[in-house]
């Protein structure tokens, strides 16, 4: 049709131009609705900027600001990307592609979501108090928001650890009825009808759990009720309903509750809670440590006896700043940090078996750089021991939630196979372990069958020895690295091996 060859014919063009403008009126609209989204967001992830290394070291040594940042690039930034890519796509949406690609990835996430867990338990942390921004009693200016619940929740409940996971599906519901709940809905997808039902699937699993029998759900009316409505989508007022009776009662409920159907604390939970008692009979005493070497005659090192037998010392103010940061900046420059892990067992060829990736490690060989020399030189002082042939040292940074479990640092030969000292230089008689920060929260370590937790402190060596004077592992050596909770966890640590000790420490069996 030629609708220039008549008027009439053109005004037809008005009805077509009155509905193209009531179409954009309702595109404005949307557009206007997603600024003011995106707009939110923005705000939403609003921190002071940071000049110095050690100002964003501190920032993200607090899980309460990590463990969001981690979640957000790897399962928020993608949605906000083609939430953003439904207008027009841009070169900044493309380079922010290009970014993410070097982004935390599903692994990563894994990884912070049980040091987060491991936080939870060790220390007994509520889902509320950490959405309101406490850790360990202590208000932080920072908490975790609606997705950081869910995220949680889907790791608990993936983990078949129902219980937990209503706590956190619980806490998201009542976030999400916030300005942040409209985000959620729009950009991310994360709708709250989508929480209601994973909310009742757990609670659903959770009571199935606790009495492992049919008899629960015949039992209980309200629970068998909400199973036979979860399934279906029509009914989901009738589960909203439900569970909004939940979510009209104060949240404290929910917490006291569950404390009480939990396991008592496991000893190293305890250690780690710094809840041991104190030995009020103890004789330990401290003194200036000089009879190693003719240098400690002139600067003697201050000497703390934690236990006896094993023994176990604590040496104040031995470590230098400028030492520990010449190693870790030729770390960081050279990116020669690379995983630790922790072990669950051994195989058949004695090599450990991983479980989880804890916490960053390097490895200083040789004596080239000037602060392996001075720091080996300064055990040697503390210990008594030889170095020689024996000057590596290791640098260790702990991240979220990073953790050491329980185990012990001589070898348990019925683990590993035969002539294995071959090519060592025998088993590891002492351990020397440095402090090189200080920890605001957490990351105490702990001897549990010797009930002893030692706090971090800057400069502070720990020095233990693994073998008894017979030469042979002391198990009661046993010990752990408690979850960090708040701060960077950086510590120097040095292995002794008994070959190298003949003459400065026989055997006496």
């Amino acid at each position: 049709i030629v609708y220039s060859t008549s008027v009439m014919s053109m005004v037809k063009l008005l009805e077509v131009e009155e509905s193209l403008k009531n179409h954009i009126d309702v595109y404005i609209q949307e557009m206007q609705s997603k600024l003011d989204s995106i707009k939110q967001f923005r705000e939403s992830i609003e921190r002071d900027s940071f000049t110095k290394l050690e100002e964003r070291e501190e920032y993200m040594a607090n899980p309460l600001n990590s463990f969001p940042l981690l979640r957000r690039l790897n399962q928020d930034w993608p949605k906000w990307l083609r939430y953003l890519k439904m207008g027009i796509a841009t070169k900044k949406i493309k380079a922010m592609e290009l970014q993410l690609k070097d982004g935390p990835n599903d692994s990563d996430l894994q990884v912070a979501l049980k040091g987060m867990s491991r936080i939870i338990k060790v220390y007994n942390q509520h889902a509320e108090d950490l959405t309101k921004g406490i850790l360990l009693g202590r208000q932080f200016n920072a908490q975790l928001n609606a997705p950081d619940c869910v995220a949680l929740g889907d790791f608990y409940y993936n983990h078949t650890q129902f219980t937990d996971s209503t706590h956190w599906y619980r806490m998201a519901l009542r976030l999400h009825k916030h300005s942040h709940g409209k985000i959620c809905d729009k950009a991310l997808g994360l709708k709250r009808k989508l929480i209601y039902k994973k909310y009742a699937k757990a609670m659903i699993q959770e009571a199935m759990k606790l009495e492992e029998t049919k008899a629960t759900l015949e039992n209980n009316p309200e629970i068998e009720n909400m199973a036979n409505q979860v399934a279906k989508e029509d009914n989901y007022e009738n589960i909203k309903s439900l569970i909004d009776e939940l979510l009209a009662g104060k949240e404290i409920i929910f917490p006291e509750e569950a404390n009480k159907k939990k396991r008592k604390p496991s000893n190293l939970d305890v250690g780690c809670r710094g809840k041991w008692p104190k030995n009020a009979k103890s004789t330990l005493t401290c003194r200036y440590k000089s009879d190693t070497s003719d240098f400690l005659r002139l600067a003697p090192l201050k000497m703390e006896f934690i236990n006896m037998e094993p023994l176990i010392v604590l040496y104040h103010d031995v470590l230098y700043e400028k030492e520990f940061r010449s190693m870790r900046d030729l770390a960081l420059f050279n990116t020669t940090m690379s995983d630790g892990w922790t072990y669950v067992n051994f195989d058949k060829m004695g090599n450990p078996q991983r479980r989880d990736r804890v916490v960053k490690i390097a490895t200083f060989e040789g004596t080239r750089a000037p602060f392996t020399l001075s720091i080996n030189r300064r055990i040697a002082d503390m210990t008594g021991l030889e170095m020689h042939d024996n000057m590596a040292l290791h640098l260790a940074n702990y991240g979220l939630g990073g953790h050491f479990s329980k185990h012990v640092d001589y070898v348990d030969l019925d683990k590993r196979p035969p002539h294995f000292f071959e090519d060592l230089w025998g088993d590891r008689t002492a351990t020397a372990l440095l402090y090189a920060s200080d920890v605001p929260l957490g990351g105490a370590t702990v001897f549990t069958k010797l009930k002893l937790t030692i706090e971090p402190k800057k400069g502070n060596a720990l020095i233990w020895f693994n073998l008894d004077n017979a030469g042979n592992p002391d198990p009661r050596t046993m010990h752990s690295a408690c979850p960090v909770v708040v701060g960077s966890r950086w510590t120097i640590f040095k292995w002794i091996h008994e070959r190298q000790q003949l003459f400065k420490r026989p055997c006496y069996a």
